[in-house]
């Protein structure tokens, strides 16, 4: 289960007193990254390699210090060297990554550091207008000393996988993830596997890719799980997925104690999304292509408020490119929640925001109130509306319980409850959709 904030805050200043004396690259490097990804509860192993070869245009290896594809590089040397040296060596390393053709490993971010300093690079940051060129690129770059790590930690947000990306509703990051569901839609369905067997099964894979990359799962563990434990032929792909949809729907003290450490390191799903038993999907090598296709893409860039109608265009290959038919915008369903209900709530809470008793009645009143939409589709009004509430529900806490929040748990303080909003739906689809992004909207309402 993802690290809090808080004690990821504690695990950095414990990290940063224990390596405040390091002074060798040789010597202390692979052991202090190590620790780095620890203090964010990540497996180094499970994520990113050391001295990763690369070639020049000379022909000749070098190695990358460390290196997660897609995510991050790492360049680290003894205390007191030039960072800017190794930012250099860094950025050069990329650009052999792209003369190798290996663009779908090149990462977004770059760390350079020498023990008492650490230096991060974001590549793509999402405003570039005031940025400086770096090495022919707008980059977004903060700098601080070791002691002052947990400071900096939502600035590593990336590899708990918390960082979430606000995008617009026509981005075409929308698009390309339709199409790659499409893909393997299309593919399952030519095999044979169709009908609410693959509706259900697709949810399913969908909630799995989400998982992994917003900090439900351990990043990259159901990709990894597919790459490194089914045949390249795809022959045992459909059982293996069968097993782990079975021990997701398990709460870990009821799963076998001979478990496979794989298997028992995903957490258990609440709710019925993995209950039914689904005959096996029969994959070929193809499929398993598809599937891995899928698991490439960053999950994280679409956000649940909006996934859901986009997703319906799955099912309807002939209309894929049409996105924007199948979803009401944002914009427009907050103005149908505002004039209903939101603009009263936030009202009489700016009204009463000083008086903690009230406060605390005014919280008991909205964790009361139930929602139904008899037309929900894929749930976007709902999901909206459970946000927004969500939202005035973490002021109300800030007010109610202000200074050091460490002790406070989420799950004891969150009276809105998904359990208060429902949906009429007539297509199957869509309805299971809705319930996913409900389930997602809560986790990250949670974080």
């Amino acid at each position: 289960m993802p690290l809090s904030w808080n004690e990821i805050r504690h695990r950095a200043i414990a990290f940063s007193k224990e390596w405040s004396t390091a002074r060798s690259e040789s010597a202390e490097k692979q052991t202090f990254w190590n620790e780095f990804f620890d203090v964010f509860g990540i497996r180094r192993r499970a994520v990113a390699s050391f001295e990763e070869p690369v070639k020049n245009l000379a022909g000749e290896y070098r190695y990358i210090d460390l290196f997660w594809p897609r995510i991050v590089l790492v360049e680290h040397k003894s205390l007191g060297q030039d960072l800017g040296k190794a930012e250099s060596q860094a950025f050069r390393y990329i650009q052999d990554l792209v003369n190798q053709g290996r663009i779908n490993e090149i990462p977004r971010y770059v760390i350079v550091s020498d023990f008492a300093r650490i230096a991060l690079h974001d590549l793509e940051p999402e405003d570039q207008r005031e940025l400086p060129l770096f090495n022919n690129r707008r980059v977004a770059t903060i700098e601080f000393s070791l002691a002052e790590f947990h400071k900096h930690i939502h600035d590593f947000a990336f590899i708990p996988g918390y960082k979430q990306h606000r995008f617009a509703e026509q981005d075409p990051i929308n698009i390309e993830a339709v199409e790659i569901m499409g893909r393997l839609h299309d593919a399952l369905e030519s095999g044979g596997y169709s009908g609410h067997q693959l509706e259900r099964f697709l949810v399913r894979i969908l909630f799995c890719l989400f998982a992994e990359d917003t900090g439900i799962f351990d990043r990259e563990s159901f990709s990894l799980y597919i790459q490194n434990r089914t045949s390249e032929d795809g022959s045992d792909l459909g059982l293996h997925l069968a097993r782990l949809f079975e021990v997701l729907n398990t709460p870990e003290e009821k799963r076998q104690r001979n478990l496979d450490e794989t298997l028992a390191a995903f957490r258990y799903v609440n709710g019925d999304l993995f209950a039914e038993k689904l005959d096996f999907a029969d994959f070929n090598r193809d499929m398993r292509e598809a599937l891995l296709a899928c698991s490439r893409f960053d999950w994280s860039r679409i956000s649940p408020a909006i996934f859901g109608s986009l997703f319906q265009a799955v099912m309807e290959p002939r209309e894929r490119r049409q996105i924007g038919g199948h979803y009401t915008s944002e914009r427009d369903i907050l103005k149908v929640i505002r004039s209903l209900f939101l603009d009263d709530l936030r009202a009489e809470f700016e009204r009463i925001k000083g008086n903690k008793a009230a406060l605390a009645r005014f919280h008991e009143k909205i964790a009361g109130l139930h929602f139904l939409d008899p037309a929900c589709g894929c749930g976007n009004f709902l999901v909206i509306t459970y946000r927004e509430l969500r939202s005035l529900e973490i002021e109300i806490l800030k007010l109610l319980y202000p200074g050091d929040q460490r002790e406070l748990n989420i799950q004891r303080l969150s009276l809105v409850d998904v359990d208060a909003f429902y949906g009429i739906e007539i297509s199957e689809w869509p309805a299971r959709i809705a319930e996913v992004a409900m389930w997602l909207m809560d986790h990250q309402m949670n974080i």
